[in-house]
């Protein structure tokens, strides 16, 4: 029988909490950012390193990896090891230390076919943590553990697409959402794992730290400046095709990622090792538009979804989506739409940007 189905008296219940009431860490929370980790079997491994490397780089100076402005502890029986999906093994730091001594207790999730494997201890202080003054953060399908919990019924959970219908389908009367990197809300933050939870340390960093920590952090560990919007809420604007030749299906990614880069026709065909010409007359077979045509429809599509989502300057929005300049930007919304980019974010309304 699994660990989360052995019967728990309510003596030995009380017992536990006792204990985890007692137990202090080592170092005192005002030294920096503490972070409690539950992990759930067959977690993944990416989400663990990102929220251990980004602390680990944040809390101290240069790179000698000292726990002085930040401290992390994977919480749990440390006598035995939980397997990541990879199949490696990680042994628990610490017991439970009473989550009134961390800022953030991250739920990892694993996968979806272990959600009830893991100790019962693990959503008993779960329970234990959403009473206290820490932040409950659910990871990859920790958004379903909080789900379970009750912890969500009236907040969006963020998840990843390939989690989508599980996730309809066990909780039908949930909010959620696959376009975005992280939501916040009420104590409780849910991440859908990936690169995401880069984005999401680099946010907690900078709330706790300061830009500073948080830039370091971003050339510690080569991440990218983002200044554009994510994966995920690209993924919302961008209309979904079927194309069938692979240079083509390459053409619509390198387009998908470039965010705020400026692409031209010549540098995709280049790209691609195809004359511009050839490659102009595949992309309008394939797509049905001229890939100069489609390029601009997506900047616009982009920049009107800023416009509408966001509150980034107008002169950001236009460099965010590619375009030269305001002014550029200001003439083509005034072409296509017959309104400007002002009177967009004020909810003017538009034709469909297809």
């Amino acid at each position: 029988m699994s660990p989360s189905h052995i019967e728990d008296t309510p003596e030995a219940y009380i017992a536990w909490l006792d204990e985890v009431w007692s137990r202090r860490l080592h170092q005192k929370k005002d030294q920096g950012l503490v972070v409690g980790i539950l992990l759930w079997p067959d977690f993944p491994l990416m989400s663990l390193t990102g929220i251990i490397e980004s602390l680990r780089h944040a809390g101290d100076f240069g790179d000698q990896s000292r726990q002085i402005e930040g401290r992390w502890e994977i919480l749990g029986n440390p006598n035995v090891p939980v397997k990541a999906s990879c199949g490696l093994e990680f042994r628990p730091t610490c017991h439970y230390t009473h989550p009134a001594e961390f800022d953030y207790i991250f739920v990892i999730g694993g996968l979806l076919s272990q959600l009830n494997k893991a100790p019962l201890r693990h959503r008993q202080y779960i329970r234990l943590a959403r009473q206290s003054s820490c932040t409950l953060v659910g990871v990859c399908t920790g958004s379903f553990i909080l789900v379970e919990e009750g912890y969500l019924d009236t907040l969006k959970a963020c998840i990843h697409p390939y989690h989508q219908r599980d996730f309809e389908q066990r909780f039908p009367r949930f909010f959620y959402t696959t376009h975005k990197d992280f939501s916040i809300d009420d104590g409780l933050i849910t991440v859908p794992g990936g690169t995401s939870i880069l984005t999401l340390m680099s946010h907690i960093i900078s709330t706790h730290y300061g830009a500073d920590r948080s830039a370091k952090v971003s050339h510690q560990i080569s991440l990218p400046e983002r200044r554009g919007v994510s994966h995920f809420e690209r993924s919302a604007i961008i209309r979904h095709m079927e194309i069938k030749d692979p240079r083509i299906q390459k053409a619509i990614a390198i387009i998908e990622h470039a965010q705020e880069t400026p692409l031209s026709v010549s540098e995709l065909a280049r790209q691609l090792g195809m004359s511009e010409r050839h490659f102009s007359r595949l992309f309008s077979a394939e797509v049905g538009v001229s890939p100069r045509e489609y390029l601009l429809k997506i900047r616009l599509k982009l920049a009107v979804w800023l416009l509408q989502h966001t509150s980034k300057p107008i002169t950001s929005v236009a460099y965010d989506a590619g375009f030269s300049s305001v002014a550029h930007l200001s003439t083509l919304c005034s072409k296509r739409f017959g309104i400007t980019p002002s009177e967009i974010r004020k909810g003017g309304s538009i034709s469909r940007v297809d």
